[in-house]
């Protein structure tokens, strides 16, 4: 994944907001990076415009040497169909559908062939600690269970890149680490990278890099030279 000179400026009334200042980097495959900053720094709005969301008011987004401007709207759904997991902080899981239904969904969207939807679900739900919760409503299970549900949802197409936008922040430090840990294990295991937006200090602790913004810009970048592996997250 690179970003060079990325900016996304809104306008309003006519008063320009700009959300996101020049902000370039690369992240490679199997990476786990962090975004870090106060309430209205630029993350949301920066992971937005990586997942096709948005569009940039300038520079360039690619992923794996495509730039991501030159497609049409309907090469970049098939973008977000076949290459993108995007794991959002409040679930946006379908309410009328149940947990394996859920997951299910985005499996036949992808085409994935109908004989194999079911082992992939109860693969990821059985990784997932929510096997037994595949036939109740998304209203019918606590926080945790949703937030797990909608993760495996995301990963269960095998993107190219991950994207989460605070999936621990409404938690707690069990689900928290059980998160964290699938996310590590599986972008590791895809080859893929992982970026999440978080507040969480600790998470500095298993990412690659953490990403400090502030002001739209990328402020700074810490790179963690012996991450935390998986097994030996306690927190």
């Amino acid at each position: 994944l690179r970003l060079k000179h990325v900016a996304k400026v809104y306008e309003n009334d006519g008063v320009l907001t700009q959300a996101v200042r020049d902000v370039s980097f690369t992240v490679d495959k199997g990476s786990f990076v962090g975004i870090m900053g106060a309430s209205g720094c630029g993350k949301s709005t920066l992971l937005n415009l990586i997942a096709t969301m948005d569009k940039p008011s300038g520079g360039t987004i690619e992923l794996d040497g495509q730039d991501l401007a030159e497609l049409s709207e309907a090469e970049l759904a098939a973008f977000r169909r076949d290459h993108l997991g995007f794991i959002f902080q409040e679930y946006n899981l379908l309410e009328t559908l149940t947990i394996r239904e859920n997951m299910m969904l985005a499996l036949t969207i992808k085409q994935t062939p109908k004989a194999e939807i079911k082992g992939i679900v109860e693969h990821w739900a059985a990784k997932l600690g929510i096997s037994e919760i595949l036939r109740h409503f998304p209203c019918e299970v606590s926080g945790g269970q949703r937030q797990r549900c909608a993760c495996a949802r995301a990963i269960a197409t095998q993107p190219a890149l991950i994207l989460a936008d605070e999936p621990t922040g409404a938690l707690d430090s069990k689900n928290s680490v059980a998160i964290v840990k699938l996310l590590l294990e599986v972008g590791r295991s895809l080859k893929c990278p992982v970026m999440t937006i978080t507040h969480n200090a600790e998470m500095a602790r298993v990412a690659d890099r953490v990403f400090h913004m502030k002001d739209g810009r990328l402020e700074r970048i810490t790179v963690n030279e012996h991450p935390c592996q998986a097994e030996e997250l306690d927190w």
